[in-house]
């Protein structure tokens, strides 16, 4: 079998995909994840079943779980399953997708730069609007000004935050990665707490990274990182716009969510790699795909990188999914994950009832926020309404932000039970997920602070 290495890296644009359930593609073609035992990736490549084709070794996307491409008609799935009985070879997978859950029956259009709602946002091309971020953001005024919009960010409220600010504002030098779409780092209402980072490498990495394109411009192209990165920690007092849960916050900005509306499973993974190397305390992930694991390979590469995640003590805050449906008998991954580092959100209206597309979990998802016409950031210094439980997803990690703010040196499984502990009991919610209500960041911080460690 010829064996070759191609020094490349595959941008998301480019990747033909194969469909699954729901006539959505579920990965990528003719592309696996394969983990080895250290040190035989050839001898497992090497005795792989001819029926698979030639294989060429694209690149190693996590320690010893490299990403295979193949040259037959042999679907994902069987080829997978080939590979994964081949000699020194711990498992292999498809390179699964993953989406951006946003609800379009209640997408509301607010500005002249989405022309064209979809499934989720116009894609605005990142040579738009995506001019380089500053490597000093502008000054802040030294009194605080009152955010002109941010009666229109109801779930401030709802999860009483401005209660909780008077006990924190929260922290700069607490670093939460929004993965997503990508950022407007330059917006007037995020540019202050986009983080800035203080080693950064060859490529230029100042606020983050775009996988998708494998650049250092994490720019935003479809809106829908910029609207989950305000609600997590727009700049509060600036007297521009809203504010953000977390009214100081450094955001680190990591695109692996393509203009395309899909991403990889080994961008993720990548994604959640660099977070936990450059001193992520949270990961926002407002994404998830379809989990079939009667007929499909597990996701090992994410689990296994959650689990790192984990090991270097970061939480990972999930979105439920918008599938209106139980998680915990068709999962959505990563929400459904059972890792003690996932905290998972389901999405509430201002009626303090379910979003009607928010999926639920008695087991599997955790807490409920705001997600029903959320209104926040998008990119060229505007604002809008979007529903989902992406929109649910960072006043959570939001949260989080403001509770390390008040004690750093809680454990994030300590403050995973902080959230769940003092949640509002909803009678919508009772029974549907863990908790049985909604987050109240006042009652969070409170609780931090009289935290014994």
């Amino acid at each position: 079998m010829k064996f070759f290495l191609v020094a490349v890296f595959f941008i998301t644009g480019t990747h033909v995909y194969s469909k699954g359930q729901n006539d959505r593609p579920r990965w990528v073609s003719q592309r696996l994840l394969v983990h080895t035992n250290p040190g035989h990736i050839l001898i497992a490549i090497e005795n792989v079943d001819r029926q698979i084709g030639a294989l060429s070794l694209v690149e190693e996307v996590a320690p010893e779980t490299f990403m295979l491409r193949y040259s037959t008609s042999l679907s994902e799935v069987a080829a997978a399953k080939k590979l994964a009985q081949s000699p020194g070879v711990s498992w292999a997978q498809p390179d699964y997708l993953f989406y951006p859950p946003v609800e379009k029956t209640e997408v509301r259009e607010a500005s002249s730069v989405f022309l064209d709602l979809k499934f989720e946002i116009v894609n605005l091309g990142k040579s738009i609007l995506s001019d380089p971020p500053v490597a000093d953001p502008p000054e802040m005024p030294e009194n605080p000004v009152k955010d002109p919009e941010i009666s229109k960010a109801w779930g401030l409220k709802k999860i009483s935050a401005e209660k909780s600010w008077a006990i924190s504002k929260g922290n700069k030098e607490i670093v939460v990665a929004d993965i997503d779409t990508g950022v407007d780092y330059n917006h007037p209402d995020l540019t202050n707490n986009i983080w800035r980072n203080p080693n950064p490498s060859n490529e230029n990495d100042l606020v983050g990274f775009d996988f998708a394109n494998n650049d250092s411009l994490p720019f935003d192209d479809m809106g829908h990182g910029t609207h989950t990165a305000g609600t997590l920690g727009a700049v509060g007092g600036n007297g521009v716009g809203i504010s953000g849960v977390s009214q100081k916050v450094s955001i680190m900005i990591l695109k692996f969510l393509a203009a395309s509306g899909s991403g990889t499973t080994s961008d993720a993974v990548k994604s959640i790699d660099y977070a936990v190397k450059n001193g992520a305390r949270v990961l926002s992930n407002s994404w998830g795909g379809k989990v079939d694991k009667k007929e499909e390979p597990e996701n090992r590469a994410l689990i296994e990188a959650i689990q790192r995640a984990h090991k270097a003590n970061v939480l990972f805050v999930a979105a439920a999914g918008n599938d209106g449906a139980n998680n915990d008998e068709i999962p959505v991954y990563p929400a459904a994950i059972d890792l003690p580092n996932i905290l998972t959100v389901a999405s509430s209206n201002d009626s303090d009832r379910r979003s009607f597309f928010s999926n639920f979990g008695p087991k599997t998802v955790h807490v409920a926020a705001p997600g029903s016409n959320i209104y926040s950031t998008i990119p060229g210094g505007k604002y809008t309404q979007f529903s989902g439980t992406s929109m649910a997803c960072p006043h959570v990690a939001g949260l989080a932000a403001l509770i390390l703010s008040v004690n750093p040196d809680l454990t994030a499984e300590q403050v995973k039970s902080i959230i769940m502990d003092t949640v509002d009991p909803l009678p919508a919610f009772e029974g549907k997920i863990v908790t049985g209500g909604r987050v109240n960041a006042a009652a969070a911080l409170m609780r931090a602070q009289q935290f014994e460690l």
